[in-house]
């Protein structure tokens, strides 16, 4: 059953003096709305940012609203903003801030929410608060999107879509669907209009993810066939944990299966092959800490951001082999869902994600397999990857990209997403349509 919903909802929105936010913001910069919303306990809330669509291609009052959910467990969803997909990153120098041309909000309104409680600028009131489930998380979220939603009165009736990436492969299914169970239970005034959910490179189903990764390596050349046979004997082990439900074990053992890949490979990072040197995420850190930044964004003083919270990761770590393949198969029933990779991620990849959506026990799922994977150029013609739909389901693989897609490959995330929620372009040829619930 379905918690109630608060009598009364607070929203902690701190209003800053242009010329604080001037030192590190350019105005056009600054969220539309920021700051805090409540969930439960009582003294808890998550932070948020968002920002009103720039070019809707229809009156901002009905452009749909996206919220995008970051990884880890216990990784920011400022990364996403301010590395990826917001209409700002953090400049190398860390202080100063350069437009994104790609950004998601350009046609949509997007927000960012540090979720579990305890990640980002999301301070736990104490240990014991972090969750250390899904269900929890769910929950949270949808209190702290229903709080959201109360901010403007054409937020509720706006379509949206939950889209996440890596670890939020599991918060965006668990989400989306306790949303869709629960609306029926809401008078139809405060039932949130999902219309879709999608991830990128997603950890989902672990189980058969694990058991991917030395196929992935040695036919990309990586690793030749006795390291191959090592790593597999790594994720049997994995596997059998997991089987067993010996939860911490099992995520130990996945945790040596990608630390001996790591070693066996000497990538920079297997989070993108190509890459010569990690992610360089490390000027969002400084920028965030400032206290300008922190004043412009109506974040609390007193907390330290942090990229991922190792406390969120320690209260999360039973969790990491669960699966959420039932979530997922609940809203395939109900709305639709786009999973996208990028071709060079070697932790949460094409390889891995198909794995497991051959488990999946959906009525569409015959036809989905036997569909077409299309070629997909950008809008100028450029390879962007490959398109597989039928039905509610499509999977994207995302050329010149790893694991953070719109980080790598902007102009090909952009014109996915958009295309993805307007149903156009690769999205909107012939095949069926699932309404929303």
């Amino acid at each position: 059953m379905a918690p109630p919903l608060p009598a009364l909802v607070l929203i902690v929105v701190v209003a800053i003096p242009l010329s604080a936010a001037a030192v590190v913001f350019p105005t056009e910069a600054l969220p539309t709305k920021s700051g805090y919303l409540p969930i439960s306990p009582a003294n808890a809330s998550l932070f948020f940012a968002f920002y009103e669509a720039t070019q809707p291609l229809t009156a901002p009052t009905s452009a749909p609203l996206l919220l995008w959910l970051q990884g880890g467990p216990g990784c920011s969803g400022l990364i996403g903003n301010f590395f990826e997909l917001g209409p700002y990153f953090v400049s190398p120098d860390s202080v100063s801030l350069s437009r994104n041309p790609f950004a998601w909000n350009r046609r949509f309104g997007l927000l960012f929410i540090d979720s579990p409680l305890g990640t980002g600028f999301s301070a736990a009131p104490s240990p014991a608060d972090i969750p250390t489930n899904q269900s929890v998380i769910a929950a949270h979220i949808l209190a702290a999107l229903q709080s959201f939603l109360a901010l403007d009165p054409s937020f509720r009736a706006r379509p949206f879509f939950l889209t996440g990436e890596s670890y939020a492969g599991k918060y965006v299914p668990a989400a989306g669907a306790h949303i869709l169970d629960v609306n029926p239970t809401l008078p139809e005034a405060l039932r949130v209009n999902l219309h879709g959910v999608a991830i990128g490179n997603g950890l989902t189903h672990p189980v058969a993810q694990v058991a991917t990764h030395a196929d992935a390596a040695y036919f990309s050349g990586l690793i030749n066939a006795r390291q191959k046979r090592e790593l597999e004997a790594l994720q049997a082990e994995a596997v059998a944990l997991t089987r067993a439900e010996r939860w911490r074990e099992a995520a130990d053992a996945r945790g040596r299966v990608l630390s001996r890949l790591q070693n066996m490979t000497g990538l920079a990072t297997l989070y993108d092959a190509a890459k010569q040197r990690p992610y360089r995420t490390d000027p969002v850190g400084a920028f965030l800490n400032r206290p300008e930044a922190k004043a412009a964004l109506g974040a609390r003083g007193d907390v330290a951001w942090e990229e991922c919270s190792d406390a969120v990761g320690a209260a999360m770590h039973a969790d990491v082999m669960r699966s959420v393949v039932p979530q997922v198969e609940s809203l395939l029933r109900r709305t639709r869902v786009l999973l996208y990779q990028g071709v060079r991620d070697l932790r949460d990849g094409v390889v891995s994600t198909e794995a497991w959506l051959g488990e999946v026990r959906w009525d569409g799922l015959p036809a989905f397999l036997d569909a077409d994977r299309a070629v997909w150029r950008t809008r100028d013609g450029d390879l962007a990857g490959y398109v597989q739909r039928s039905g509610a389901l499509s999977h994207v693989v995302v050329y010149g990209a790893g694991h953070l897609v719109p980080a790598d490959n902007g102009r090909a995330a952009q014109e996915m997403i958009e295309d993805w929620v307007l149903q156009a372009g690769p999205f909107g040829r012939r095949g069926c349509v699932v309404a929303a619930a």
